[in-house]
């Protein structure tokens, strides 16, 4: 009998010690899956106003609303900047894009399937000042303007677009410009100028 109470005596600080373990790794297990679940509803891209007379048209909408700093950017949103306007898109990779005053920039496409970061823009009208991450083998950071694509890596470009002269509507001439490095385009068409290490 001695025995037997001996066994419990101790089987029961044991058991405690276990449950004690158990509850203490499940409490630090908590905070943990909290911040997983925040990190991965982070927005792939943000609005930063530098300039007031910025408006957004978001996906799915059939007019543009005044912008408000910091809000989430979608596939498919469109940012407009007045005359006095200017903005930038900050994207969560680390990449931008700058709007100039008086353009018009949809992003038109905004993915981040396993680990293939999928970044593109359509300029319109108006400049824009982009600057890429190094993107992985599938990835990619793209602008288009006026039928042509401009890809880049790693590096930075303007891209302009202005209406031609004759006034035709919709009809604009586009001139992509590499800060750094050189950029490839898809087209022989358009003017591309290189100028590395410019300030």
């Amino acid at each position: 009998m001695t025995r037997e109470r001996s066994r419990s005596a101790v089987t029961r600080p044991f058991a405690a010690a276990i449950v004690g373990v158990v509850a203490a790794a499940t409490l630090l297990l908590v905070p943990v899956a909290a911040g997983a679940a925040g990190k991965s509803g982070a927005p792939l891209a943000s609005l930063k106003i530098t300039a007031d007379a910025v408006q957004v048209k978001q996906k799915g909408k059939s007019a543009f609303v005044a912008a408000k700093n910091g809000m989430a950017l979608k596939q498919g949103d469109t940012i407009k900047t007045d005359v006095p306007g200017r903005a930038e898109i900050d994207y969560s990779d680390g990449s931008l894009t700058r709007l100039g005053p008086s353009t018009i920039f949809t992003i038109s496409r905004l993915t981040d399937e396993r680990g293939g970061r999928q970044t593109q823009g359509t300029l319109s009208v108006g400049q824009t000042w982009n600057r890429a991450a190094k993107v992985s083998e599938t990835g990619s950071f793209e602008v288009k303007a006026g039928g042509t694509t401009a890809a880049v890596e790693g590096t930075a470009f303007v891209a302009t677009c202005v209406p031609k002269s004759d006034g035709t509507p919709q009809q604009v001439t586009c001139t992509f410009t590499a800060v750094v490095d050189d950029i490839k385009v898809d087209s022989d068409t358009w003017s591309v100028a290189s100028v590395t290490d410019a300030k």
